[in-house]
């Protein structure tokens, strides 16, 4: 399990909000030096690590493996084909946090926080070849690193951000193989910094979701160039960092978190005058995990519970003890029904998976149980 991070001991101070104004505004000023570090995150996010899947939405089956931060502190993968994943393979280094990981044609990219907290990245090339670590400067972060491949960007292209010492989010993006550098998109964030693809009909290309001083869920469309000031989504306080459906290659149509009575909520961002619905039955203990049809989230027993999208049958427990946040991706072979594979952290500190088939959509599919990935310990 993580140890506390220092960010994360601190009281947050009173009085700051995320803007709420509505408009384009123009990306701001690039990073300036650091300065004060600004009130911390809340101590009320749940201090799990999180693994992150590496998806190629480029392909029908999208996932290609799993980062994640070693008991040691290095950067950790695990490459996923035919349906298994092969041994952890340590990238070294000692990072900060949980690691964040994208394909592109460049191939497997890697953006995690260093412990001089700066923004590093590592990639693993189509043919094998570990780059080893190179800095994205201009940025004192305060938080972990997100990454996405955008729609209407170049080929290769990669989309960041971070919280900076500002509390604010700060955006970069590398286009035809050059960083353009750090800017603002302002607001106040007291969780992570969650990213997802928008759709290809709306004028932006990334909506980025944080949780505001309020506790409050905010989010700015992002496009190129140009962005929208953080505005709230409702009025549910939550927990938890925001999570989206990261299996599919537009992931914009719903969110999740943890409300403060440690119910799941979740917001449909597609239908209009939607609100937050919580899924009753559960009391959460750590972040959400989406993928296509399912929800996963730990329960008070340390187990992950499973809830079915396309079926209201209520929580099901997945027998088997998580010491870490859930996560999970469907996969639908040949393009058929959409089989799920889950990821938790077991009690020996082994990244463990677990295989659920998607039998002609019938609730008595279960899941087969935890296979360990084989290889270093993970935090």
């Amino acid at each position: 399990m993580k140890q506390l991070r220092h960010w994360l001991r601190r009281p947050l101070a009173t009085g700051v909000a995320l803007a709420a104004a509505v408009g384009l505004l123009a990306l701001g000023s690039p990073a300036a030096a650091a300065g004060p570090p600004p009130p911390a995150y809340a101590a009320d996010l749940p201090n799990l690590s999180t693994p992150r899947v590496a998806h190629d939405y480029t392909l029908t089956r999208s996932a290609k493996g799993v980062a994640a931060r070693g008991a040691d502190g290095s950067l950790l993968y695990s490459t996923f084909s035919g349906g298994v994943f092969g041994p952890f393979q340590s990238l070294g280094g000692v990072i900060i946090g949980d690691p964040n990981v994208v394909v592109t044609t460049s191939g497997t990219e890697f953006y995690v926080r260093g412990t001089d907290d700066q923004v590093y990245t590592n990639t693993i090339t189509p043919s094998g070849v570990v780059t080893g670590y190179s800095t994205v400067p201009g940025l004192t972060v305060t938080g972990e690193v997100e990454a996405i491949v955008a729609f209407d960007e170049p080929p290769a292209s990669v989309k960041l951000f971070a919280r900076g010492t500002d509390g604010a989010v700060w955006t970069n993006v590398r286009r035809n193989g050059a960083w353009v550098g750090w800017r603002s998109l302002g607001g106040f964030a007291t969780s992570d910094v969650t990213a997802s693809r928008g759709f290809l009909t709306l004028p932006f290309n990334v909506r980025v979701f944080v949780r505001g001083s309020d506790n409050r869920v905010y989010f700015s469309n992002v496009s190129a160039n140009t962005a929208t000031a953080f505005q709230p989504i409702g009025d549910l306080r939550v927990n938890s960092n925001i999570a989206i459906r990261d299996d599919f290659g537009i992931n914009a149509y719903e969110i999740a978190a943890r409300g403060e009575d440690n119910r799941v909520y979740t917001m449909n961002l597609v239908t209009t005058g939607a609100t937050w619905q919580p899924l009753d039955g559960l009391t959460a203990t750590s972040d959400i995990a989406l993928a296509t049809n399912f929800l996963y989230v730990r329960g008070p027993d340390n187990a992950v519970y499973a809830y079915r999208r396309d079926r209201v049958v209520g929580f099901e427990r997945v027998d088997g003890e998580a010491t870490g946040n859930p996560a999970a991706f469907a996969t639908a072979p040949n393009g058929g029904p959409y089989d799920q594979t889950l990821l938790a952290r077991l009690t020996s500190g082994a990244l463990a998976s677990n295989f659920r088939p998607y039998v002609n959509g019938q609730p008595g599919s279960q899941f087969g149980g935890y296979t360990p990935i084989a290889g270093p310990a993970v935090d």
